[in-house]
């Protein structure tokens, strides 16, 4: 056994749990000096009932003081999302008796997909996964019944709702049942003749794609769907604009991550152009997905800058960034985790747990499936005493989050 990495990790885990060594050594029912000797590395060998009793104090199984651990992906449970799996991937399903169902009338419809889209950016998710199968379920019956106008304004619901069924399991790390909601929500938009849907769309799979480290697919997939929706910027209506402004944008995180630069730079400049032509307009966000702004624009600029391992660029970029009436609440939460961040690189600690403060008050569930985030905070309570983690509510936060030594 290697005491130096044995007296490291012991030291890291309990300055994670906010402990000091008097505290540790006493739940441990051990002395102060043999948890100090330890984490200097300056004891030869310990006995294994002492490192049980260490790991029962801290919580830990006794294996995570012998290695480092990475911390687990957040997800959600396979029962959480069980509604949305048998929603896009059915089983066989008995034949249905009695009377057919009611058709649902158009502008409930229509209301029950905005009250869910709401919910959405509201970070409720279990509220929207209970509600989606029953509304794609009511969406496909109302398909059947339409007529051609109807059936067309139908599928694009459809499409819609499936397009927040991939939102939400991509918030939940479920990539791949994400993708097959948006090769559904593709085809229901282009059943309904809406090829600014369908881009919309597509830039779930963008997102999807980076998920899974796929950063050339997921920029040539975004550039794809911009190219073949390509506006001319003297007739286009603000939302065809914001489409195509937003999967410009989305191309210009994937080269980011792809260690290319000047052509994230390049996207993003495009896309900016687009932002200034619809910075004063009230979007139909919840028809297709269209929040854009130049506040976007700037933003991605300084996730980017922190993709590039630069933060003190990135905090350079976001003064003065407030946020705007077209802004997402995800999309500004996850502007103050990349300050957070900043902030930590920069050894601002109190600036970095003001930001995760903002966060959770804005957003608290959403905080918890965000990995980045228990990255930021792990590295917080290492950087920090225990009586600052305490103080400063970070010991309290790290334990809302589930953060894991």
């Amino acid at each position: 056994m290697d005491e130096m990495a044995l007296g490291s990790r012991l030291a890291q885990i309990r300055r994670r749990r906010s402990m000091t060594q008097a505290q540790l050594a006493e739940a441990a029912g051990l002395s102060v000096d043999l948890v100090c000797k330890l984490e200097a590395g300056a004891k030869d060998g310990v006995r294994l009932g002492s490192l049980h009793a260490l790991a029962r104090a801290l919580n830990v199984p006794t294996s995570a003081l012998l290695e480092a651990q990475e911390e687990p992906v957040m997800e959600a449970s396979d029962l959480e999302v069980l509604p949305l799996r048998r929603m896009l991937v059915p089983g066989a399903s008995p034949t249905p008796a009695g009377e057919p169902p009611a058709l649902p009338a158009l502008p409930v419809l229509r209301q029950r997909l905005l009250s869910m889209t709401r919910a959405y950016h509201q970070s409720r998710y279990g509220e929207v996964i209970a509600a989606l199968p029953e509304l794609t379920a009511d969406l496909a019956v109302a398909v059947e019944a339409g007529d051609d106008e109807t059936g067309r304004e139908t599928r694009r619901l459809l499409s819609q709702a499936l397009m927040t069924t991939a939102s939400v399991l991509m918030q939940l790390r479920y990539e791949d049942l994400a993708c097959e909601a948006v090769r559904q929500a593709v085809t229901s938009a282009e059943a309904a003749d809406d090829p600014v849907l369908a881009a919309s769309a597509v830039d779930r799979y963008r997102w999807a794609f980076i998920r899974q480290g796929r950063f050339t697919d997921a920029e040539e997939a975004a550039v794809r769907a911009a190219e073949a929706i390509e506006p001319k910027l003297s007739s286009a209506t603000p939302t065809h604009l914001a489409v195509w402004g937003r999967l410009l944008k989305g191309a210009s995180a994937a080269a980011a991550r792809n260690n290319r630069p000047a052509r994230a730079a390049e996207l993003l400049s495009i896309a900016r152009a687009s932002s200034v032509r619809v910075a004063d307009e009230r979007l139909d966000f919840a028809r297709y997905w269209a929040a854009f702004s130049p506040t976007s624009v700037d933003t991605m600029a300084v996730e980017n800058a922190m993709t590039a391992g630069d933060a003190p660029h990135a905090l350079h970029l976001a003064r003065g960034i407030e946020r705007d009436d077209n802004l997402p609440l995800p999309t500004w939460t996850r502007h103050l985790l990349a300050l957070a961040e900043a902030r930590t690189a920069t050894r601002d600690y109190a600036g970095a747990i003001w930001a995760m403060q903002d966060i959770r008050t804005l957003t608290p569930e959403w905080l918890r499936h965000q990995k980045l985030a228990h990255h930021v905070l792990r590295d917080l309570l290492d950087a920090t005493s225990v009586r600052r983690a305490r103080s400063s509510g970070l010991a309290e936060l790290a334990g809302f989050v589930g953060v894991e030594p």
